[in-house]
């Protein structure tokens, strides 16, 4: 099931929940110390993928992390054990979300790289906690760097921008597995000399022109909704990369590259089906009201925002494809009228019937084609990071306080002096529940 690194941390809360409910019996300790081994490497790997500040050098939790996992001992270790197998398990989890390839602002990789070693460091605490209190409990004697760990006592900082790190698989219901099953199959397809087609690089290409109009989509309803602040950048950025995309899917009549394409019509066909499903109503788009009745809007962006993920890698190998096919050996097959070549050459070509032939060397007929192709794959790069940043805005707005009371609705009064008593009357908001005795002396 797709997972992003803030549904993986929200988990690690309810993990440590289960943890602290539960009691240490007195000769689990050994294992207790195997596991906090495991547990240790697996929070090393999670501190070395996650975004960081170059210029930070406090590695003290690192060093504790360093001691730790030293311990000898099994790996993995078999079950069943306590509840510090699922952290273990759950925070290695997290550092696989985070080696996603992910196109992001520096701000936005900076703020999730703050906030994934604040959480780690809040989870380590209250293990720590909990396996010190069981330590004393039976009898064992105290492990330094335990300890020391217990003592950290932060709060974990998360925001939506955590779901920009999502992992996904064709497996998975809805858009995330359309998406995961079309970019298998479109890169199998394009970077494939022998199976690559122009239908193939078109499909692709107005696929990528979809993603971006599905998430320029999401977003409108989600600012109509208030839950993302206005974000009108993201949205002129997005409409911008699919007129781009639009533009490279239209080849020119006399530019061809036969073959092949089923799996990538199959493919392509799923993600349009899944698209309409969940976005569309009839001809239009679903209203806010239909679009968010079973996801919230900052998880739809997120599942969309993996769309463009996705349509930015497909669009590399489009790129490729294109250079290849532009500049390379494999070349596309030109209208036989559009070659300037010798009379005597067009006569031999007419009187054999070829009415197509390969690109000749140094002509570049496809040259219009992929500049076009480069600047929509610069314009999609550019778009992408912005969803997820008006996620991440969003979540540090301050809370707006709503006061809707008499004094904002009754107009100016033609006589303040007279009318002051009904002001007064009115602003009096009566209790819901009856006054409490008092007591009087």
């Amino acid at each position: 099931m797709a997972a992003s690194a803030l549904d993986l941390l929200i988990a690690l809360d309810a993990r440590l929940d289960d943890l602290e409910a539960t009691s240490m019996t007195p000769g689990s300790i050994p294992r207790v110390r195997q596991e906090w081994g495991a547990l240790a490497r697996a929070s090393l790997q999670l501190l070395h993928v996650r975004p960081h500040h170059p210029e930070v050098r406090d590695r003290r939790i690192e060093a504790l992390l360093d001691s730790l996992a030293a311990i000898p001992g099994e790996y993995a270790l078999p079950a069943p054990g306590t509840g510090l197998m699922a952290i273990t398990a759950t925070i290695g989890c997290t550092a696989e979300a985070m080696r996603t390839r992910t196109i992001t602002s520096p701000a936005t990789r900076n703020q999730a790289g703050d906030e994934i070693r604040a959480s780690l460091e809040a989870a380590l605490g209250r293990a720590g906690r909990w396996t010190q209190h069981g330590f004393q409990t039976a009898g064992g004697a105290p492990d330094h760097e335990i300890v020391r760990l217990a003592g950290i006592d932060t709060e974990p900082c998360r925001s939506t921008a955590l779901h920009a790190w999502r992992i996904i698989g064709p497996t998975d219901p809805g858009i995330d597995g359309a998406v995961s099953r079309w970019e298998t199959a479109a890169t199998r397809t394009i970077t494939s000399p022998r199976t690559v087609t122009q239908l193939a690089l078109q499909l692709a290409s107005a696929d990528i022109a979809l993603l971006c109009a599905s998430t320029s989509a999401v977003m409108q309803r989600a600012i109509q909704t208030g839950v993302i602040s206005d974000s009108s950048a993201a949205i002129d950025a997005l409409d911008s990369a699919g007129r781009s995309w639009r533009e490279a899917a239209r080849w020119p009549s006399h530019l061809r590259l036969g073959g092949r394409t089923t799996e990538t019509r199959h493919a392509s066909a799923d993600l349009r089906r899944c698209l309409d499903d969940a976005l569309r109503s009839g001809s239009d788009w679903k209203q806010p009201s239909d679009l968010f009745a079973e996801t919230s809007p900052e998880q739809l962006v997120a599942v969309i925002h993996s769309g463009l993920q996705a349509a930015t890698r497909v669009g590399r190998h489009v790129l490729a494809a294109m250079d290849e096919l532009t500049h390379g050996a494999s070349r596309v097959w030109v209208n036989a009228g559009q070659i300037p070549t010798p009379r005597h050459t067009a006569r031999t070509m007419l009187d054999n019937h070829y009415d197509w032939a390969p690109d000749r060397v140094g002509f570049h007929s496809a040259e219009p084609l992929h500049e076009q192709t480069s600047r929509a794959l610069d314009s999609l790069v550019n778009a992408t990071p912005l969803t997820i940043e008006a996620l991440a805005a969003s979540t540090s707005l301050p809370e707006q306080v709503e006061d809707e009371g008499p004094w904002e609705t009754v107009s100016p009064p033609a006589d303040p002096l007279r009318t002051s008593q009904e002001w007064a009357r009115l602003a009096a908001i009566p209790s819901a529940e009856p006054p409490a005795p008092t007591i009087r002396f």
